[in-house]
């Protein structure tokens, strides 16, 4: 069972990912976390999505061919207003293409390395939350500066 954290409402997660069993299961992970996950296969997709609806975080899938995911990438940081400040988590089962220092560098908010698995994907989703200080997703022992601690 997941210990969840009272949120005022639930995360909404712009997924970019082509691999159906893969948006699968970010969508029955968004389902045990209560979250809504909106689903683009292409990076062109995702951001027209990011450009006209609100959304908390986004995933993009990085792949070996990654030009169509850094362009769209780039394109959701230039949208005025959200543009800089709704993180954009790099997803890539190809961890020697970059460090995590060259995506944060980058502006991606962080990355996760695949496999999903439930647990790590909950976590990276709290590290992003703790880092924009927001509440967070699970009943954590690490308590958010300036902001009460759920237990």
């Amino acid at each position: 069972m997941i210990d969840l954290a009272t949120r005022p409402r639930p995360l909404r997660i712009l997924c970019v990912e082509e691999d159906d069993l893969e948006r699968r299961l970010l969508q029955a992970c968004m389902e045990a976390i209560r979250a809504e996950a909106i689903f683009a296969r292409a990076a062109a997709d995702a951001v027209c999505y990011f450009r006209e609806h609100p959304v908390d975080m986004v995933f993009i899938d990085i792949d070996r061919h990654a030009a169509g995911e850094l362009g769209g990438f780039r394109r959701m940081r230039a949208t005025p207003g959200r543009g800089k400040t709704v993180p954009i988590l790099a997803v890539t089962d190809n961890d020697c293409r970059w460090s995590e220092k060259d995506y944060r560098e980058a502006g991606f908010a962080g990355l996760f390395l695949k496999p999903i698995e439930p647990s790590r994907l909950f976590q990276a989703i709290d590290d992003v939350l703790y880092e924009i200080r927001q509440p967070p997703l699970l009943v954590s022992p690490r308590p958010l500066p300036n902001m009460p601690h759920v237990a």
